[in-house]
């Protein structure tokens, strides 16, 4: 069930007419996408509008003077500072029709590889997907119980949605485990060799 979020329409677009609104604890957004034959400027009051952000919805059903338009949360234009938020975007769009959308991609378990001192380095923390409006998940939680060291796991591996399908090009790494920059890991069950001390084998050749 998509959650309801006021908005009004506004009049102007420009910086002067998006300033004014932002003083007035609003932000300016546009509607466009299934079913429009234009785009309409709306603005939303900023405080709920992030209250929808911190449960992370995206799908919602925006009161434009009483009519109900389903939309899903398509972009949010930050500022430089302090995270402000500028702009919002509204893709019109139907609970029959399949959407593709960006998901983020966060990591959950302990990798074996990095009790053995091997550093995870998250390649891809995003992944664009289709799927029914019903079917959107809040995020993708790929499991790295299993990641050892010199392991990668690519976007084939990420898990199956009911419903979701992803979009990527090519199929991109999504996280890997290697060791330490500058450092080689040992061979698996070989002890790692003790160190030359410099000079050593010079003073060995003078005896």
């Amino acid at each position: 069930m998509a959650t309801a979020l006021k908005a009004a329409k506004r009049e102007g677009t420009g910086k002067y007419v998006s300033f004014n609104l932002r003083k007035e604890g609003r932000i300016p957004g546009v509607i466009y996408g299934k079913g429009m034959t234009e785009n309409i400027n709306v603005s939303v009051v900023l405080k709920e509008f992030l209250q929808l952000l911190k449960a992370n919805e995206r799908i919602i059903d925006l009161d434009i003077d009483g009519k109900t338009t389903h939309v899903l949360l398509k972009a949010v234009q930050h500022g430089t500072y302090d995270h402000e938020i500028l702009h919002a975007d509204f893709r019109a769009i139907s609970d029959n029709e399949e959407v593709e959308i960006v998901l983020e991609i966060e990591l959950h378990g302990e990798a074996p590889g990095a009790k053995v001192g091997g550093m995870i380095e998250q390649n891809l923390h995003q992944v664009t997907a289709r799927c029914m409006p019903k079917n959107m998940p809040e995020k993708v939680m790929l499991d790295i119980s299993n990641l050892n060291m010199g392991d990668i796991l690519y976007v084939a591996d990420l898990p199956e949605l009911p419903g979701v399908k992803y979009m990527m090009h090519g199929n991109p790494a999504v996280v890997s485990c290697h060791a330490p920059r500058g450092e080689e890991a040992p061979a698996e069950g070989e002890a790692a060799a003790a160190p030359e001390v410099i000079g050593e084998k010079d003073r060995e050749a003078k005896d």
